[in-house]
């Protein structure tokens, strides 16, 4: 049985055979149907995805291979197929090495040939959709669970996180970047490898303390080490990459000391730093003074991405909050999927959660298991989601 997102499409530059086999296949698929190359994009891009598009080779215009190779770029999970009169041994090459085609069909090819081979792709597309969701939601899972170890063992660190992933989502997007779910995750863990370092190393050098050598030398680490930890995640290598390469100056200068400069440090890396710098400098504040760091120091920053930084973090936005309350409650009336518009401190001043981070189900557990042993310092201020409005 073939579900309404199992649809083919067919491209073919002769009408009447377009329409003949979208009566005769229509009778199992959902079936649309473009003459040419341009019209087949042009419907892809207003009424996609498909399942399945099954392409004749020899189409004035754009041809077959073009198009497939194409819809690989803009539609990678869409199975592509040839239908074509054209049976050289080269055409059957290039389609397979351009279009990286799952199916070749020569005319006149049988209505049981034809129907046999889209039932396979849909088959296959449903095999690579699921495949691609089943990871997407491991790796989401793995995700969650690191940042909710990194906020319950270092909040403050955690706040810092929460600040620079909102700011790498608003650049990423001024970039148009592909990697766009990689720069997110690299962010959320930037700081990832601070569970390593002593708390109160970390509050030193939030004071401007000065520092031994020896606890230089921890937080030196701290990129590397929180590189190392994603990298055990498969699929992360290059979210692993841009943590490792944060404290890399454009010139090269700084850690990795690996040799690399300008365009071939990653780009998330590039990123990264220069909006680890922009926090430093405005103590998690984008004002005139902390943009200015992109001034003093010629050769650290990537030039595009100050570029795009300056773009869309001069001027702030207000967060619309039309599907939020704004609450003061008790600690026990903190619910999971609450964001945090305070600090949750003990009553004593000790710093349990930063302001800025929404309650996991994990750290939900965790409070109601504090709550057991201390009292919290209330009201505290949270955002809602308010259903219904």
């Amino acid at each position: 049985m073939m579900a309404p997102s199992d649809r083919v499409l067919l491209v073919d530059d002769e009408a009447n055979l377009l329409a003949g086999l979208r009566r005769t296949l229509g009778q199992k698929f959902s079936v649309a149907t473009a003459l040419g190359g341009a019209e087949a994009l042009d419907l892809i891009a207003r009424d996609g995805p498909f399942a399945v598009v099954v392409s004749d080779m020899r189409m004035p215009g754009m041809d077959g291979l073009e198009l497939l190779a194409r819809l690989r770029e803009v539609a990678p999970d869409t199975v592509r197929m040839m239908l074509t009169g054209n049976a050289d041994q080269k055409t059957a090459v290039d389609a397979i090495n351009a279009g990286a085609i799952f199916r070749f069909f020569t005319k006149p090819c049988s209505m049981q040939t034809l129907d046999e081979g889209i039932t396979a792709a849909v088959r296959q597309h449903r095999l690579v959709t699921a495949e691609r969701c089943l990871l997407e939601g491991t790796l989401t899972g793995a995700i969650g669970l690191l940042t909710d170890v990194l906020s319950l063992v270092a909040p403050e660190t955690f706040e810092r996180s929460l600040r620079l992933r909102g700011w790498a989502r608003q650049v990423g997007a001024q970039m148009g970047l592909k990697s766009a779910w990689d720069l997110d995750m690299a962010a959320g863990l930037v700081h990832l490898g601070m569970i390593g370092v002593p708390p109160e190393v970390v509050a030193r050098r939030r004071a401007g303390q000065k520092l031994s050598d020896v606890e230089e030398d921890m937080l030196d680490t701290v990129p590397q080490t929180g590189a190392d930890l994603v990298r055990k995640i498969p699929r992360l290598e290059a979210v692993a990459d841009g943590i490792a390469c944060q404290g890399k100056w454009f010139n090269g200068m700084g850690l990795p000391a690996d040799g690399r400069d300008g365009a071939d440090i990653p780009l998330i890396g590039r990123i990264l730093h220069a909006l680890l710098a922009l926090d430093e400098t405005g103590g998690g504040h984008v004002t005139r003074e902390a943009l200015a760091v992109f001034d003093r120091h010629p050769g650290r920053f990537d030039p595009m991405v100050v570029a795009a930084i300056r773009a869309v973090l001069t001027v702030s936005a207000p967060l619309s909050t039309a599907h939020f309350a704004h609450l003061e409650v008790a600690a026990r009336a903190v619910m999971a999927g609450d964001l945090l518009e305070t600090d949750l401190q003990l009553e004593g001043g000790r710093l349990v959660l930063a302001a800025g981070q929404i309650i996991s189900d994990a750290v939900y557990l965790r409070l109601q298991n504090l709550q057991r042993m201390y009292r919290f310092a209330e009201p505290i201020r949270v955002r809602r989601v308010v259903s219904g409005r």
